[in-house]
């Protein structure tokens, strides 16, 4: 019984030096990733944005052409708002 106690402590000791590295909190340097991936999002949004405009100006298009350009710009802002609220998260926590 004492020995199984044992392993399983060094067990858990080494999970424990496993699992650190691979999921503890991180330096406060990578909260720029948070940052910079909101500006990717922003400028795909504004891309998106521009050439749904100008396809309707240059052609009449289907219903469908319209409720797909509108879940895209969505789908866009909320990758924009995801990664700056993570950014601003990342900051205030650390």
């Amino acid at each position: 019984m004492h020995e199984q106690i044992k392993l399983y402590y060094i067990y858990i000791s080494t999970m424990n030096d496993v699992m650190k590295p691979l999921f503890g909190p991180l330096h406060k340097d990578y909260c720029a990733w948070f940052y910079y991936l909101s500006l990717f999002a922003f400028v795909l949004f504004l891309l998106s944005f521009g050439t749904m405009i100008t396809l309707i100006i240059a052609k009449k298009r289907s219903g469908a052409f319209y409720l797909n350009s509108i879940i895209v710009l969505l789908w866009y802002i909320a990758f924009y708002f995801q990664n700056r609220l993570l950014h601003t998260m990342c900051n205030n926590s650390i």
